[in-house]
């Protein structure tokens, strides 16, 4: 009886489930990860997302399965996700409306709502809404004694769909209106990357987008196309965050019992170059780079979690097809490629034997020489992620600890070309943090119920920045991602050596869900910096957003 239940439950899920991905920025990580942790459901790993919508509604079945475990407010969080899964779970769309078409369409109600959606089972579905956003962007800052703000507006869509229960796809796009000051405005990364608002003074607009093709077969996926991803553990990915522009790239994953190699190939903006033309009024040059990444992990037990992984960075010239073949070491392809990229070894781990308790770790391993560990050699430079997620108050409060410590040694992303370093357009493409330096942060969410939720986060940041003297020569300490080791640098240089600087960040998020699909946030971020050549930062910037999706 129990194998027939199971064996239901698995078809259950291949039958309805879409192929398109669930966003990093969907609530449902957050969900997943704690039950994670409190042994609600097994199988899943929070190292790589975002994951298949196909994935996510087997995770929730596992919850159904498990829910007198949880307390009232991750009861009734639940029966959010039902509703908005319901089509991936069950194959039913009883508590969807649909603007045209439908009937009784409110936009006030507490189910999920579509401009449109369609269903012909095993044969297409398509899934269609419309996006808004509006929100005031504040900077206040007491060192200038200045009081700043501007408002954005956005408008876009959205589109999925599968066809044939195996192939599906994704497509969003939006456009936006800067109304006040733009300096202000480059607070959002979107805008900050926008390359044709910040090229034009007088421009107002931006936009983005994403969208990808994914065949799924059980075992095996692909994806093509641009989407976010982040990779890691913790509240900060070390491995690929969101700081950077999202950018377009091939991935494959193999998922077996125990067992998942995941893998991309990813085309990035290099360095830009301006050439002036007395004709045309220019060009704007961009240098060809790429990434990849492959990762091989293993589920040692329900409770232990162990991967190791690989990425290159490379440019100036085309496709390497050396990178292209996921089943190599890139390190020793890098060798027989004549030494001109830049690879990165890493290593995962996490432990959650005791319930409620998530222990993690990563090691990047950007370069080792061996021979010199221990002696200060600039080009033994690692990586170094410790953190812990913390469930343990489950049953007395509905709150989740986070505490991270992470070392990045200096010279890490960095390469002695300046093509190859660890950058998208300029941005580094984990965390953010530059090379040399240490980061200690803290973290609390707390629900005040199941659409109301408080996040804390402090962060405090010693970084040895690079010295520049009276007359602008840099001394290099190894403590800048655009600056790679020169010859005529020292070969020796030790963790926080330069000019320390400190940063002490406190941020406030506030998420509410007044009605399904429409948010409520305010996000306070409050710097105070002490920089090199005695900079201060004493700064609060406010986010206020209110997004709808209908």
């Amino acid at each position: 009886m129990k194998k027939l239940a199971v064996l239901l439950f698995l078809l259950s899920v291949a039958a309805f489930a879409q192929d398109d991905y669930v966003s990093v920025d969907n609530q449902v990580y957050n969900f997943l990860q704690r039950m994670e942790v409190l042994h609600i459901i097994k199988g899943y790993n929070s190292f790589e997302i975002p994951k298949p919508r196909k994935d996510i509604a087997g995770y929730i079945k596992q919850v159904i399965a498990n829910q007198d475990k949880l307390d009232k407010i991750d009861k009734k969080i639940l029966k959010d996700l039902e509703v908005e899964f319901e089509f991936d779970l069950y194959g039913t769309l009883k508590h969807q409306q649909s603007m045209i078409g439908g009937n009784g369409y409110n936009l006030f109600s507490q189910e999920g709502k579509y401009l449109y959606y369609y269903n012909e089972p095993h044969k297409a579905n398509l899934f269609v809404n419309l996006l808004g956003q509006g929100q005031i962007i504040g900077e206040n800052d007491f060192q200038n004694k200045s009081n700043l703000s501007t408002t954005v507006g956005v408008i876009g869509g959205q589109i999925r769909g599968t066809f044939l229960d195996h192939f599906g796809f994704s497509l969003t796009g939006t456009d936006g209106l800067v109304m006040g000051n733009k300096e202000v405005a480059r607070l959002r990364t979107d805008i900050r990357d926008n390359f044709k608002y910040n090229l034009d003074t007088s421009a107002a607009f931006f936009d983005e987008t994403s969208g990808y093709l994914t065949a799924d077969y059980d075992m095996f996926r692909l994806k093509f196309g641009r989407d976010r991803m982040r990779i890691g553990y913790g509240p900060r990915r070390s491995i690929i965050d969101d700081n950077a522009p999202p950018f377009d790239f091939l991935s494959f994953d193999i998922h077996y019992k125990f067992f998942d190699f995941s893998y991309f190939h990813g085309k990035l903006l290099g360095d830009t170059e301006f050439q002036p033309d007395s004709i045309n009024g220019g060009i704007n040059y961009v240098h060809e780079k790429y990434i990849g990444y492959h990762r091989i992990g293993f589920d040692i037990s329900d409770a232990v979690n162990f991967g190791v992984g690989e990425m290159i960075i490379y440019g100036d010239r085309g496709l390497d097809l050396s990178y292209l073949n996921p089943f190599a070491f890139y390190k020793s392809v890098e060798h027989a490629n004549q030494d001109r990229d830049n690879s990165f070894l890493f290593f995962d781990f996490a432990n959650k034997s005791i319930e409620g308790l998530k222990i993690y770790s990563t090691l990047l391993i950007d370069d080792m020489d061996f021979s010199k560990l221990g002696t200060g050699w600039y080009a033994n430079e690692t990586l170094f992620d410790l953190g812990i997620f913390s469930s343990n108050l489950y049953k007395i409060i509905p709150a989740d600890l986070k505490l991270e410590f992470t070392t990045i040694d200096p010279y890490v992303h960095t390469h002695r070309t300046g093509n190859t370093n660890f950058t998208n357009n300029g941005y580094d493409l984990g965390s953010g943090l530059q090379p040399n330096s240490v980061l200690l942060l803290g973290e609390i969410d707390y629900r005040l119920n199941y659409r109301l939720s408080i996040n804390a986060r402090f962060q405090y940041i010693i970084h040895g920045a690079n010295p520049v003297l009276p007359n602008g020569t840099i001394i290099n300490v190894g403590g800048d991602e655009a600056l790679g080791h020169r010859t005529f640098d020292s070969n020796f240089a030790r963790l926080l050596e330069g000019d320390l600087e400190y940063s002490r960040i406190t941020s406030l998020l506030i998420t509410y869900e007044p009605i399904k699909q429409y948010f409520v946030t305010l996000n306070l971020s409050y710097l105070n910096e002490s920089l090199q050549n005695s900079v201060k930062i004493n700064q609060l910037q406010s986010f206020f957003t209110v997004s709808v999706k209908f």
